[in-house]
């Protein structure tokens, strides 16, 4: 798909808001010169994480879902000392994750609310970005324009003792009401796509015992509600890919009894909540039952569980862009020896025959003179050493899943934990290689960045490995039987 083509689809993911159907779905793609059928249609929505599923095969994107949809949030103490409100994870599922919350817009009697700092510790700070996940606080706050000074990528992501964060003032909201800490503020989305919402203090005054403020009752309701529906979702879901999804599906199938105007807060359901609370998945974390560790294992993926164990060459797939890595990691070394990267490329436990490897190598073969005619060594210099580094541990890592994917539908036998742990290492690793496949210039702080990020990976990998491969040789004996 070509750059016009993807700025279109990303604008039909971003603004559309009425229900559509596969057909309607593939019927824009064709106009757009991209033949797709139904049936590809609705295989490529149930996999694009913008888009919900409604009943009767139709549709909606984040943008449909949300448009219009409230929620609220108490500021902090300190916030309104400093006449000052964060968006920080507050507007979890309702804006576009990917989007900083400092480049909000927060509109008050039609006008947007002007920038200011908020100024606080670190402490105060990972608790406004808690719903990220702790593993990502850091990230969130060192992307923050007001915290440029305090050079935190430099600093290892090691968050200082006093922190900033780009709020909005308060000052127009108290010109017209008389607005104090345990008051509310009211929050609607416009815009989904330009991040533009609509705010609305609710002055309560919620200190004061003899003026509870209407839609207590409403509000007490709305947290039981949330706790009985994020509880079916785990039963249901599973742990989601973030906190984040998570939210986003039990809002949205929930929407008329969550995003209404007497609606309670994310925060203020986790302090109340006997049942649910942040818990430990692998290196992330995740909402789920309070004081559980979360599984790797359970009815919601017990059918992806279920299979035969891999049968050979002919499933193994590998994305151009891992090709490339290897491809351009032997460049980066020096070196032209087909063989030796193909034997890198295939896991140690696969059987390839000599017919399915010489169609692989003539693939590659092929690959490599494209890439060979566009390389630059100097140019591949910053990143060419964090790509090898990335590389041995891919190969380590992959080929511990492709040992624990031989033993079968054994799964649940496994350390849950460390199961985890291996297949978020799996996916990040993943993720950075795709990074660097397509990099050409890597500024220095990305560099230390990616440094660190691989030093914390392979730690990870060595505290589980051991675990695993003695559960892989274990299942592996009872394979055998005495006669």
């Amino acid at each position: 798909m070509n750059v016009a083509l993807d700025a279109l689809m990303e604008g039909f993911f971003r603004t559309y808001t009425d229900p559509f159907t596969a057909k309607e779905f593939s019927l824009f793609i064709n106009r757009l010169g991209l033949k797709i059928s139904e049936e590809e249609s609705a295989e490529y929505l149930n996999a694009e994480p913008r888009v919900f599923s409604l009943e009767r095969q139709l549709y909606i994107t984040r943008a449909g879902a949300f448009t219009n949809k409230f929620f609220s949030f108490k500021p902090l103490r300190q916030e309104v000392e400093q006449n000052v409100f964060v968006a920080a994870d507050r507007c979890i599922p309702f804006v576009d994750s990917e989007v900083v919350s400092c480049h909000l817009v927060f509109l008050y009697r039609g006008k947007p609310l002007p920038k200011k700092i908020f100024e606080t510790s670190s402490i105060v700070g990972r608790d406004l970005f808690n719903f990220f996940g702790d593993e990502y606080v850091s990230q969130y706050v060192a992307s923050d324009p007001a915290n440029d000074s305090l050079k935190i990528p430099e600093r290892g992501y090691e968050l200082p003792t006093k922190i900033f964060i780009t709020g909005y003032d308060l000052s127009p909201i108290l010109k017209d009401v008389d607005f104090k800490y345990g008051d509310r503020l009211l929050c609607r989305v416009v815009d989904w796509n330009n991040c533009v919402l609509e705010v609305f203090p609710e002055v309560i005054h919620e200190l004061n015992p003899f003026l509870s403020g209407e839609g207590e009752l409403d509000r007490r309701k709305w947290i039981e509600n949330l706790e009985s529906y994020l509880i079916e979702s785990f039963d249901r879901m599973g742990p989601c890919g973030s906190i984040e999804e998570q939210l986003a599906n039990v809002f949205y199938e929930h929407g008329r009894a969550l995003c209404c105007r007497h609606c309670s807060s994310i925060h203020e359901f986790l302090d109340a909540s006997k049942k649910v609370g942040m818990e430990p998945f692998g290196v992330e974390t995740r909402l789920w039952f309070k004081g559980q560790n979360v599984p790797a294992v359970g009815k919601w993926n017990a059918f992806e569980c279920d299979g035969a164990k891999p049968t050979g060459f002919i499933n193994f797939e590998m994305p151009d862009y891992l090709v490339d890595c290897f491809l351009k990691d032997q460049l980066f070394e020096k070196k032209d020896d087909i063989d030796a990267v193909i034997d890198k490329m295939i896991p140690p436990a696969l059987e390839v025959t000599p017919e399915d490897r010489r169609a692989f190598t003539l693939q590659i073969t092929r690959r490599d003179a494209i890439i060979r005619r566009k390389y630059n060594w100097f140019a591949d210099f910053a990143i060419g050493s964090i790509r090898h580094r990335a590389l041995e541990l891919y190969m380590k890592v992959g080929a511990l899943v492709y040992d624990i994917d031989s033993t079968g539908n054994k799964l649940d036998k496994y350390p849950q934990q460390e199961l985890v742990i291996l297949s978020q290492l799996f996916a990040h690793i993943m993720k950075m290689l795709e990074v660097l496949a397509d990099s050409k210039e890597c500024p220095e702080e990305e560099v230390s960045a990616m440094t660190l990020s691989l030093e914390g990976m392979e730690f990870n990998f060595e505290d589980i490995r051991l675990q695993l491969i003695s559960t892989v040789n274990k299942l592996h004996a009872e394979d055998f039987e005495v006669i």
